[in-house]
C-alpha cells in the first residue's frame, strides 16, 4: 500500500521516469531463479552428452600415458587440462549469465543506474532501521519464503524418497547403468524445482508491479507542484500568452501601411491586402479584424493613405476565409482584381 494515505493518484510519465533513473522497478528475485532452473535443465539435457564424451576423452588421454607425471613435462599437461576445462565451463557460464540478463531486462527493459549503490544516510538511522526490520512488509516477505522454502522442501522430500526406495536395486546393475539413473534423477529433480518456480515467479512478479505501483503513487498536490514546474504556472502562461498577442498584433499593425487596399464592412470587419506583381502569386492578407481592432486597421489606413474600400460582403467573406499571411482564395481574384485595377487606375490619374 502506499505510504501516505493522501498519495492516491496513479503517478505520472514523469514521476515514473524519475523513478526508473533512481533504480526503482517492479523487479521480481523469482523470475531469474526460474529461468536459471529451466536453464540448467536445458543445458544438462543438451550439454551433458558432449561434455560426457569430452570428459571421457580427457581422462583417457589423461591415464593412458604415464609421461604426465614427470615433471618436466607437467606444464603441457596443465596447459591442456585448463583449455579442456575451459572449453567446457565457458559455455556454461555465458549461457546462464545471458539467461540472467534476459529474465531481469523482460521485466523493466534495459537499465543502467548507479544510484542504487549511492548511500543514503537516511538508511543509517536505528529507530527507522527497526521500523523497516519489523515492519508488516518484512513479516509478509518472511512468511513468503517461509511459505515457499516449505513447499520446496515437500515437493523435494516425495521426491528424493521416491528415489532412494530405487537406490537399493542399483546394486544388481552395471556402473553405466548407474550413472544414467543417478543423472535421470538429478534431471527430474531439477525439472520438478524449475515447473515449481514458474507458478511462484508469476504471483511474485504480479506481486512486485503492484507493490511498485503503489509505492509511486502521488497525491493530487503532488500532482499539481509538478504541472506548475514542467508546464509553468498558469497566471504566467496567461501572461506570456497576453503578451505574444500583444506583440502578434504590434506585427499585424505594421503592415497596414505597406497595404495595397484596406476592404471593409464599415462598421465590423476590415482586411487588408497587398500584392506585387511578379513576386506574389496572388494578393496577401497582410492584416485583419473586427470591431476595435478593424477601427484601428482602418485609422492606421487613413494615416497612411493606403485606400479603404466598403465591400461588406467581400470583407466577410475575406475574413472569415483567410488568416494573416495567407493569400486569397481563387473564387476571389475576380473581385479584388476589379478593385485593385481601379485603385492602380486612380493613382496613374493622379
Amino acid at each position: 500500500m502506499a505510504k501516505d494515505p493522501s498519495k492516491t493518484e496513479k503517478a505520472t510519465p514523469r514521476r515514473r521516469q524519475k523513478a526508473r533513473e533512481e533504480g526503482q522497478v517492479p523487479r521480481s528475485m523469482d523470475i531469474p531463479i526460474a529461468a536459471s532452473l529451466l536453464a540448467v535443465f536445458l543445458m544438462m539435457f543438451f550439454y551433458i552428452p558432449f561434455s560426457f564424451d569430452y570428459l571421457l576423452k580427457y581422462f583417457k588421454y589423461t591415464f593412458s600415458d604415464p609421461f604426465h607425471k614427470i615433471p618436466e613435462l607437467n606444464t603441457v599437461f596443465i596447459y591442456d587440462t585448463i583449455k579442456i576445462f575451459g572449453i567446457l565451463v565457458a559455455p556454461v557460464f555465458f549461457f546462464l549469465l545471458a539467461v540472467g540478463i534476459i529474465s531481469n531486462v523482460a521485466q523493466f527493459g534495459f537499465l543502467f543506474t548507479f544510484k542504487p549503490l549511492v548511500p543514503k544516510l537516511n538508511r543509517l538511522n536505528v529507530i527507522s532501521g527497526l521500523g523497516r526490520l519489523f515492519s508488516l512488509k518484512t513479516a509478509f516477505e518472511l512468511l513468503r519464503n517461509l511459505l515457499k522454502l516449505s513447499f520446496a522442501t515437500l515437493v523435494a522430500y516425495f521426491l528424493v524418497k521416491n528415489i532412494i526406495s530405487q537406490t537399493f536395486s542399483m546394486s544388481f546393475i552395471s556402473l553405466h547403468d548407474e550413472i544414467y539413473y543417478l543423472f535421470k534423477y538429478v534431471m527430474t529433480l531439477i525439472l520438478a524445482f524449475a515447473l515449481m518456480s514458474i507458478p511462484i515467479a508469476i504471483i511474485d512478479f504480479l506481486y512486485r508491479r503492484w507493490e511498485y505501483e503503489e509505492n509511486i503513487k502521488m497525491s493530487k498536490e503532488e500532482i499539481k507542484e509538478e504541472r506548475k514546474l514542467y508546464e509553468g504556472n498558469p497566471q504566467i502562461k496567461a501572461a506570456i500568452r497576453k503578451k505574444q498577442r500583444e506583440l502578434a498584433m504590434m506585427r499585424m499593425m505594421a503592415e497596414v501601411p505597406k497595404a495595397d487596399v484596406v476592404i471593409t464592412n464599415p462598421d465590423h470587419y476590415a482586411v487588408a491586402l497587398k500584392y506585387e506583381r511578379g513576386k506574389m502569386a496572388a494578393p496577401k492578407v497582410v492584416a485583419k479584424g473586427k470591431n476595435l481592432v478593424a477601427e484601428k486597421i482602418k485609422e492606421i489606413a487613413k494615416k497612411h493613405n493606403v485606400p479603404i474600400v466598403e465591400d461588406p460582403p467581400l470583407a466577410r467573406t475575406l475574413y472569415t476565409s483567410c488568416e494573416v499571411g495567407d493569400f486569397i482564395p481563387e473564387n476571389l481574384y475576380v473581385a479584388i482584381a476589379k478593385i485593385l485595377a481601379q485603385i492602380y487606375k486612380g493613382r496613374k490619374n493622379f
